[in-house]
């Protein structure tokens, strides 16, 4: 399968879908994805365990599902969260409506079972949702469980605030002592009902004590993916290095090495000025040698390399083989660049690399325009004007052999042979691009050919 891409079973038939984005949204999480047909599917996890999935016809206004969306906290695809709930929960079972009434009842208290059913309104009909929650109540007002009863009208006040039945319930006089404390958000209702203080909570989340509370109450149920996404939230906010390794110490304990980067990848997009991420993304850069990304990281403007990470890069493009990595000229132009400006004694040996790898692939020219960016170094005055010679002289016949020894000296075997056996056309009493010859072929490791071109230079020598 492809990225991002899983199956769903419905009963024994295979859903082939395609992740589009997950939205983490109070106690839920609900990824959306696509199947072949391009339609829509939904599925719904509580707490991160999967509940089902469905396929609306439309979403409703104002539902959870849309809320979750505009509201919670959204992340892409290529995030590893989405990988995460799949293959906690797979595999990933559809069950009807009466199916997931049996698995609440069983698993969950009716107030959580309450909640879960408000998350249904986009596919079940929201009478029938209501007629639900509202058994529940009454269930606990036959056994005079006032609280526990005052907390599913609370549930059902966020789900239909206008219905005429709920403002009765919710005003009634036996139920005063409770709706003062609930509008009060006194302390023994956020100790008691645990639905209604993480709403809360969460609406204050970006105030330091809420937040604060929040982790802890993530952390006393083994949400550590719901903690995982509130850190990332409040990392955006903060741009606090404390709460930074707090989400660092998270994704280590929970992700390996490829998950971590991942999500410190996005987070780059969001915060490319936030120094302890660039550090981190530099250090695993150049611990995998990749290029292209250490690049894109470096032109950052934000971005200020110190001393000993100029040497790390220095040390990678010295032993980097050019010709197995598909590297852009620019790319490697950057990072030499960064070298070269604290270590200019190494312009001569990174700039010759760079030369022998570019002239693989490029005219001299272009190489010569590559070039530009080091113009005012000194040390590379001579490399250009070599180049520069290579321009002038490639399509002039008088000078194959100049032109032969420079693409020698930067190791382009096949041009050289080319210029030299062109000068032994134009010149078959000289011996110097015979010599020539024989020293290519040597190098090649060609021992045969090399010694039938030094026995040519020594008859035409005798000759002479």
């Amino acid at each position: 399968m492809e990225q991002n891409e899983f199956l769903l079973y419905d009963h024994q038939k295979q859903i082939r879908l395609q992740a589009e984005q997950v939205s983490f949204y109070l106690q839920g999480q609900i990824i959306e994805a696509f199947c072949e047909k391009n339609e829509v599917y939904y599925l719904l996890f509580y707490k991160t365990n999967f509940l089902t999935a469905f396929k609306p016809t439309r979403l409703r206004r104002n539902s959870y599902i849309e809320r979750a969306f505009k509201k919670g906290q959204v992340y892409p695809a290529d995030f590893p969260f989405i990988h995460e709930l799949l293959s906690s929960n797979n595999p990933c079972q559809v069950v009807n409506f009466e199916q997931l009434l049996r698995q609440l009842k069983k698993i969950y208290t009716p107030q959580e079972k309450a909640l879960i059913l408000t998350f249904l309104e986009s596919f079940i009909p929201k009478k029938q949702l209501f007629n639900e929650i509202l058994a529940e109540f009454y269930e606990h007002r036959r056994n005079g469980q006032m609280l526990l009863g005052y907390q599913i009208i609370r549930i059902l006040m966020d789900f239909a605030p206008k219905h005429s039945l709920i403002k009765q319930q919710a005003s009634d006089r036996s139920f005063n002592k409770h709706a003062f404390s609930y509008d009060n958000n006194c302390s023994d209702v956020m100790e008691k009902d645990s639905i209604y203080a993480e709403k809360v909570l969460y609406s204050q989340k970006e105030q330091e004590e809420s937040y604060r509370q929040l982790v802890v109450r993530y952390q006393s149920e083994s949400r550590w993916l719901d903690l995982m996404v509130l850190s990332i939230y409040q990392l955006k906010l903060s741009f606090s290095e404390l709460h930074y390794a707090s989400l660092k110490q998270l994704l280590e304990k929970h992700f390996d090495e490829t998950k971590i980067i991942q999500v410190l990848e996005q987070l780059f997009f969001q915060l490319p000025n936030f120094l302890p991420l660039q550090k981190e993304l530099f250090h695993f850069y150049i611990k995998t040698q990749d290029i292209e990304k250490l690049c894109n990281l470096l032109d950052s403007n934000s971005f200020q390399l110190s001393s000993s990470q100029v040497k790390k890069i220095s040390d990678i493009l010295e032993g980097l083989d050019f010709e197995k990595h598909l590297l852009a000229p620019d790319v490697v132009r950057l990072l030499v660049k960064s070298v070269l400006d604290i270590y200019p004694e190494k312009t001569e040996k990174l700039l010759s690399k760079c030369i022998i790898w570019l002239l693989s692939n490029h005219e001299p020219a272009y190489i010569k325009n590559w070039l530009q960016a080091f113009r005012e170094n000194p040390g590379a005055r001579k490399i250009y004007s070599e180049v520069e010679t290579m321009e002038k002289l490639n399509d002039d016949l008088d000078h194959m052999q100049i032109l032969g020894q420079l693409y020698f000296q930067y190791k382009q075997f096949e041009k050289a042979i080319e210029c030299f056996s062109w000068e032994m056309e134009l010149e078959p009493n000289n011996p110097k691009p015979l010599q020539w010859l024989s020293k290519v072929y040597r190098e090649k490791g060609m021992a045969e050919e090399s010694d039938m071109y030094r026995q040519l230079c020594i008859s035409i020598q005798k000759q002479a």
